[in-house]
């Protein structure tokens, strides 16, 4: 087995920047999931939102792993 190490990036000849609370809102990503609403079939989210909004306390709920 081998072993395969990524060093950390190098930014200091590059624009790099925080995201803004606008560009935050705009991050979309990760993985299509079933989700129940009140005990009733819901539908699928993007698990990446979700946790965002449990996170931010918007929605009660464990972290989706």
């Amino acid at each position: 087995m081998e072993t395969l190490t990524i060093k950390d990036l190098d930014f200091d000849d590059a624009c790099v920047r925080s995201l803004s609370a606008e560009e935050m809102k705009q991050v979309r990503g990760g993985r299509a999931i079933s989700v129940l609403v009140d005990g009733r079939p819901g539908g699928t989210v993007d698990d990446f939102s979700l946790n965002m909004e449990i996170f931010k306390g918007n929605i009660g709920g464990p972290m989706v792993v």
